[in-house]
Order: structure tokens, then sequence, then C-alpha cells
């Protein structure tokens, strides 16, 4: 059994002396060798290996020194055949020696303090540890992005206030003082791909570009020194106002109310997929990175001379997240039953589009539209339930006559101004008619035509524009199921296809959009990628004459060389192909 036994050093050696046990025969034969639970070598102490090796070594004091915890052993004059290899190093808690490059003996602290026992085999090798996966906060991925719901920023100290005075000073040009803030806002947030993207298109649609700043000539130590904080903010910025592509910075008009109401009602419409299902948290997730950032330009003062635009661009979002929903829900679930009914019956969009059990889908009841039958059963429940008088009198007269038309068909663009959803009286008659089950009660809306930004100019004179003008606002009324007018608003603006019949009723069928009640555009969203032309454009027939001349390229004598064709006499000279090259 191997041990540590304290040994007083031999005169004049100034080494710690470390030898063989007389041991019995028994123990000579064991193979193991254990550690007791203080493991570490001092001066003045011997380690003795097993029985089984029989070999003594001298551990050197000058050789006994640290190196981030790594010791290295010499050999003695008097150990058997110098077998200690003196550049092997090993640490407090393991210990190797190796005897004529074949024996191996490897102590582990941790095993030992076990009352485990460790093998000594011949050329066994080390195991390696595996490495563990790092957890989710380890990774970074529980920690604070920012815009979590509750999140504020903290209150500044002194010298942040002293920082941003300089920064925000209101002397300096808006553009500057924007380009700072959103650099430092993005630096203080966790913006992942979804987040900077959603972000850069708001910015885009307000005239601000991502990208680094060209010919800026980057940043360096001793730059550094001599420029303030607010310089090297400055240049640190990512985004910037593009003053060349709108005509100079006095051509600007700042309104953050318009921008987020364009955002919000015509883009991001646009450019994202809002699910009818997820429409809620799709739609929460976008206006709190715009909100986040309109109140970090509150908090830090950034442009004081904007900010009652401020706090109403917030109150915007703070209506998108309730409206955009319920339009992408609407516009899923219309135009409704009744209307879908009258397309089918008076030759609207849905007419001829019922396939019952069709080849391609043979469990499905319907695909589209409506069944004929369906169709005039939930017309003539509709029209006995909802229809005025006067309506259902035509209607029978007309029928009976077989004269029923449609009178006009046209586009329209229409502002809901009214929801009447049915009334007790209606709810009993679908619920007791035997030809009502399964048809849902019919409710009304309300609506007047709404002149969309989008809408075509109408080169009129002066005089039929006034006129226009005076002219009654007409108003239209559609007999709708309640589970579609739950999904609407007063306000809430849409684009369809409406439909006059002769008896007096109207339906709608085609729906091109459905919008925010604040729905609007700027004339930024006709400059998102444009790019400046050249200030002299070459004609066609230039740009021809020099790409012939640029293909009779041939390669030089030497490598790397290039020699022009001589000129075709087109009327360009050599020159100007030289310069094109």
């Amino acid at each position: 059994m191997a041990h540590l036994q304290e040994m007083d050093a031999p005169t004049g050696s100034g080494a710690n002396h470390l030898e063989a046990n007389s041991l019995p025969a028994e123990e000579t034969v064991n193979d193991t060798a254990t550690m007791p639970n203080d493991h570490s070598i001092h001066d003045g102490e011997s380690v003795t290996s097993s029985p089984s090796v029989g070999r003594t070594f001298t551990v050197d004091p000058s050789l006994l020194a640290s190196s981030n915890g790594k010791y290295t052993a010499a050999p003695s004059d008097n150990a058997v055949n110098g077998n200690l290899d003196p550049s092997h190093s090993g640490t407090t808690d393991q210990i190797e020696a190796t005897t004529n490059g074949v024996q191996q003996l490897a102590v582990d602290a941790s095993t030992a303090a076990a009352g485990e026992s460790t093998s000594m085999g011949v050329g066994a090798a080390k195991k390696k540890s595996k490495s563990k996966k790092k957890s989710k906060s380890q990774r970074g991925l529980t920690a604070p992005t920012g815009f979590e719901e509750f999140y504020v920023d903290a209150p500044l100290t002194p010298a942040e206030y002293e920082v941003e005075k300089e920064l925000y000073d209101p002397e300096l040009p808006f553009s500057q003082r924007l380009e700072v803030a959103i650099q430092r806002f993005c630096a203080r947030r966790n913006m992942d791909s979804d987040r900077k993207d959603v972000f850069d298109k708001y910015l885009a649609l307000g005239g601000i570009s991502a990208g680094p700043k060209q010919f800026s000539g980057g940043l360096d130590a001793n730059a550094m020194s001599d420029m303030s904080a607010a310089d090297i903010a400055l240049m640190k910025a990512t985004h910037f106002v593009d003053i060349d592509k709108y005509g100079g910075e006095q051509a600007y008009e700042v309104d953050f109310v318009a921008c987020a109401k364009a955002f919000f009602s015509s883009r991001v419409p646009q450019l994202y997929y809002l699910s009818s299902v997820n429409s809620v948290k799709d739609v929460k997730a976008k206006t709190n990175i715009i909100r986040n950032f309109l109140k970090y330009l509150l908090h830090h003062d950034v442009c004081p001379e904007y900010k009652s635009q401020v706090i109403a661009a917030c109150d915007i979002c703070n209506l998108t997240d309730q409206e955009l929903p319920k339009t992408m829900k609407a516009q899923s679930y219309f135009p409704g039953d009744f209307q879908t009914a009258c397309s089918e019956i008076f030759g609207g969009i849905y007419q001829g589009k019922y396939a019952r059990n069709p080849h391609w889908a043979p469990d499905a009841e319907s695909y589209a539209g409506m069944s004929p039958e369906d169709a005039h059963r939930t017309f003539k429940i509709g029209l006995a339930a909802q229809a005025s008088d006067e309506v259902t009198k035509r209607y029978r007269e007309q029928n009976a006559a077989g004269n029923l038309e449609t009178l006009k068909v046209y586009n329209a663009c229409l502002e809901i101004t009214e929801l009447l959803p049915a009334d007790d009286g209606i709810r009993r008659f679908y619920a007791k008619h035997p030809a009502a089950k399964g048809l849902s009660a019919l409710g009304r809306l309300k609506a007047k035509s709404w002149d969309p930004p989008f809408k075509p100019f109408r080169d009129l004179t002066a005089e039929e524009r006034l006129a226009e003008t005076k002219s009654p606002m007409e108003l239209y009324e559609f007999l709708v199921e309640d589970y579609v007018l739950d999904n609407c608003f007063i306000g809430m603006k849409f684009e369809t296809t409406v439909h006059d019949l002769s008896f007096g009723l109207k339906f709608f069928d085609n729906i091109s959009g459905v919008f925010c009640s604040f729905y609007g555009t700027i004339p930024n969203e006709r400059l998102i990628g444009w790019r400046k032309p050249e200030d002299e454009p070459l004609g066609p027939r230039e740009k021809n004459i020099i790409a012939s001349a640029l293909e009779d390229v041939v390669g030089g004598e030497e490598e790397g060389t290039a020699v022009l064709a001589a000129p075709r006499g087109d009327g360009v000279n050599s020159e100007d192909i030289e310069e094109a090259w």
C-alpha cells in the first residue's frame, strides 16, 4: 500500500527524498495504489509508489515550482535506471510517473478521496471529459431583451444626463439627434433578426436608411481620443437620414403620426403574413418594437419640439393592437353567408363556384361558394327576417313576373358608420323557423363612401370638382351575419364590388382589402429602394457601341494584361472606350 511519509532531507542535498519501504511479499504483488485524502506534495514529504513498481525517485524543490497549478518533478540520482521523465508535468490532483516508457502510475485524488482505488495498467490512456451543453441562461437566451411588457429604462444618472445633454442638444439638427438616438437605442436592446427587420422597415418608411456610412474613414483609438461623445456616437451610427434621396433636409416634413399610420395600416399587412388565428400576438410583437422606440425618445428627451407627435404615435400603436387583428379576421369572414347566397343567385363572383363532393376532395361537402338550394334558402329566410316590407313586396312581384335583374355593378371603397346586430325577435325567428336550421341570424351593416389614398386621379374641371363635393354622400346598407359583425368596428374601411338589384337590395361579394380606421399612405413608400441615377446617362446607341468594343478585348503578351481592339469607326473614339473599360 503506497502512502505519504515525512522524511528528513539528506545533508547537503537540499531535496526531499522518496524511497520504497520494506513491505511484505503479499503486498509486492498488489497492483493498486491508494492516496490519502490530503494528496498535495509539500517540502519534506515523500511519495512511495506501489510495491509492484519498486522504484524510488526524488522531488527537487527547485523544480517543484508552481505554474498555474502545475508542478514538475525531476528524477533522483539514486532512482533506478533514471526512469522518471524530467519533462513530465502534472497537477496537484494527479501525479503521473512513467517507468521505461511502459508502466504508468496515475493516481486521481478525487477517486482516492472517495475511497476508490486506481488501477495501474500498461499504456493506459487518460479519459477525456465530455463537454456539457450550455444552458439557455449561460448562452444568454434568457437575458432581458428590453422589449418585455413592463420594461422601463432606468432613471438617468447625473453623469448620463450630462452626456445626453450634449448628444441631444436642441441646437443640433434633428436628423443628427435622431441618428444618435437610434444607434444608442439599438445598443441597449436585444435586437434579434425579426425585431431588426421590423425596425429597419419602419425607419425606411420614415426616410432613414440602414447600413454603414460610406467614406467616413472608420474609427481608431487615435481618432477617438480627440473626439467628443457626440461625434463618436454619430460616427458609429448605422442608421442615417438619406438627405440626397429626398432633395435635402429642407424638403423633409417631420411627422411621427403619419409614419406610424402608414406603417401599421399599409406596410405591415403588405410585408408580413398575419394569420387570422394568431393575429393578436403577431400584431403586438410588431407594435411593441415601435412603441418601445418612441418611448425611448420621450424618456431621453431626444426631440422635445415633437413631443406631442411622439405621444400621438404611441396612441396609434395602441389603436393598432385593437383594430389590425380585427381587420385580418373580418377579411377571412367577409362577405358572409347571405352575401354569398346573393352572389350565387344574381350572377356575382361566387356563382357556379360550388362543387359538391369533388373528385379531388371526395369527403368535402363544399369547397367554395354555396349550392343553389342552400343559396335560395338562405336568401329567402334573410329577406323575410330583415328586409323592409317595400323590398319584400317588390321582390315577390318581380320574381312572379320573372324580371329580376342586376341594375349596376361597381367597385366601391366604404367606411363603416353603424353596426346593428340582430335583435331578440330576429334570433327567435331563426331559432323557431324550420327552414332556418343551421343559419346565423342577420344584422345590418351601414357604410358610407370613402376616398382612399390610392384612388386614381380624376381629371375634372373646377366646376365639376365643386359640384362633386356638394353632392350628397351615398350611403349603403347591407344584411350581414352577426359573426361577421363581431369582427367589424366603426370606422373600418374596405374595398369591394357592390351589386344594385332591381327590387332595392344591395349586396357585395368581392373583397379587395380591409383596412384600419386610420388607414393612410405617405409618399416615402414610392421611394423605398430608389437609387440616384447617373448625372449623364448614356443613350442606347452609345451603350451598344461600347459593349461591342469591350467584347473585342483579347489577351496580351504578358499574363494579366489586356489589349483593346481598334475602334470600328462607329463615331466613338478609342479614348471613350478606354474610359469605359
